[in-house]
């Protein structure tokens, strides 16, 4: 086991430009981070994540007011969605789920079912719902999903958590600019906080599972989705590249806990963990 907890973090409507396959869903255009970032020139002050890697993401069209820092902290990167549908719902199950041995499985259960213990809190759509195993909390605010988080944090117990932000997909959805850019400060504050509480052994993934560009008519957007992980153990990260399924990150958890012979993604453990 190469990191004892591992806590991901759901920016659930940040993304970072149009996918390859963005004229599919009337999405061509579509670029949520840089839009929010052009409306608010000079006020989109974002210093946690652009330590961790933000800016170096997209250094070949950067981002107003985001830029790449020499020597980030974390890994970074950009995840396709492999699915053909693109509901809000789609991203959650493609990186939470996989086919096992014998049905379709996820990777909640596997856990839980493996012993370690795994806390989701978000705003529930009914698959998060139904993951019964698992502990469950239901927010309204970031703030609120992040003292679940902080509350995490503090508790040795090793496992996975799951943390949902419920406010971009407000603000997108409601094509409220201020609004997104609002709880993107917030949330680089509440972030801060959060890594100051990290432990050696803890790994921390922060990603999305779909985009809603606020300044679209169309949600959710097709778009390529952040990738960020950071761990105390590793002061310094690379690029990870485009990955092709947001299955990556259900197969990062799956191989650090050893619970799982067959996923869907292809693991980032070993190029997070290699010196």
């Amino acid at each position: 086991m190469a990191f004892h907890r591992i806590f991901v973090l759901d920016l659930a409507g940040l993304g970072l430009g149009e996918a390859a396959d963005a004229n599919r869903f009337q999405a061509v255009g579509a670029d949520t981070l840089g839009h929010v970032a052009v409306s608010w020139p000079g006020q989109l002050n974002l210093p946690t994540l652009q330590r961790l890697g933000l800016g170096n993401i997209r250094i070949d069209d950067p981002l107003a007011g985001i830029p790449p820092v020499e020597q980030p902290h974390g890994f970074f990167g950009r995840l396709s969605m492999a699915a053909q549908g693109n509901r809000r719902t789609t991203g959650l199950r493609e990186m939470w789920d996989y086919a096992g041995d014998i049905r379709t499985e996820n990777v909640f259960t596997t856990l839980t079912a493996a012993g370690y213990s795994v806390t989701l809190a978000g705003p529930f759509l009914s698959y998060l719902a139904t993951q019964t195993p698992a502990e469950r909390f239901q927010v309204g605010s970031n703030q609120a999903a992040f003292q679940i988080l902080y509350d995490r944090l503090n508790d040795p117990v090793s496992g996975l958590t799951y943390v949902v932000l419920p406010e971009f997909r407000f603000a997108g959805e409601q094509q409220d600019v201020d609004a997104f850019a609002g709880a993107l400060v917030d949330t680089d504050r509440y972030l801060e906080q959060a890594i100051h509480d990290l432990g050696a052994n803890d790994l921390l993934i922060v990603t999305s599972t779909h985009a809603a560009d606020p300044t679209f008519g169309v949600t959710p957007t097709r778009e390529y989705l952040p990738l960020l992980a950071y761990s105390p153990s590793r002061q310094t990260g690379h690029a990870l590249g485009i990955r092709r399924t947001l299955a990556d990150v259900g197969a990062t958890v799956l191989e650090n806990y050893g619970v799982a012979t067959v996923t869907a993604g292809h693991s980032l453990l070993n190029e997070i963990t290699q010196i």
